[in-house]
């Protein structure tokens, strides 16, 4: 089961530095998602919610084939990073649900991860959530439980933007969904560092996608000026 409460733990437990530890995160699996200090069901999910944690993003996908998603960073024009996640369909199960191994970025982008058993959703989306937390948390100086929070429960705002878009893949024209929000905005953390206020996050998903998953990023900028970007959109299957 895909669920909000493993992006809030994620990482919150480590051993040998950024190994996380495997018990922790396999009973972090459950049927619930936590928003704010409540549980849901997932029948009182807000729309993006379903969306994110609710959707069988997997169903469309089978045992032995691999995804792969092109990751950028850029913070300047001489500051551009490129990777590459991978995400491995290792068995199928009943209902949707697939065991499956995430290779998520690389050298000290990597995050290890556990194998993600019986899982319906696509975890890529949870990790780069994730890495986009520890980024914010290494650059500002601040708690990356802060920033995980506030990212969790910005999703869990009725406001928070869902909207029916067509996107390119390839030579062809995809109809999608967009999940956008700004977690940071009139934030008094971070009320000096307008970098970070005005980051903007768009999921976008689509049944047309091995996956389900388009792509995740987050960008900022103010007065016509970028401050930064991230993202990870999906490049191709590996039969």
């Amino acid at each position: 089961m895909f669920s909000a409460v493993l992006f809030s733990r994620i990482a919150g437990r480590h051993i040998l530095g950024r190994i996380l530890c495997f018990t922790t995160i396999r009973a972090l699996l459950i049927g619930l998602v936590a928003v704010g200090a409540t549980a849901h069901a997932f029948d009182q999910l807000t729309t993006a919610q379903n969306l994110v944690y609710g959707t069988a993003h997997l169903s469309n996908t089978r045992a032995g084939q691999q995804i792969i998603y092109r990751y950028r960073s850029q913070k300047s024009d001489d500051d551009i990073v490129n990777d590459r996640v991978l995400l491995s369909i290792v068995k199928n199960h009943d209902d949707d649900k697939r065991d499956v191994v995430l290779d998520f970025l690389s050298a000290e982008r990597h995050i290890i991860l556990p194998d993600f058993n019986e899982f319906r959703g696509n975890p890529v989306i949870i990790a780069m959530l994730e890495h986009i937390a520890q980024t914010f948390g290494r650059e500002t100086g601040g708690g990356v439980l802060y920033f995980r929070n506030r990212i969790r429960d910005a999703l869990a705002k009725d406001s928070t933007g869902v909207e029916k878009i067509s996107v390119d893949n390839g030579a062809m024209t995809i109809a999608a969904t967009r999940v956008s929000f700004a977690p940071f905005v009139d934030d008094s953390y971070l009320a000096e560092k307008p970098e970070y206020t005005g980051a903007r996050f768009s999921i976008v998903l689509s049944d047309e996608v091995l996956g389900g998953v388009v792509g995740v990023a987050v960008k900022s900028g103010q007065n016509d000026l970028a401050y930064f970007e991230r993202e990870i959109v999906f490049e191709k299957i590996i039969e």
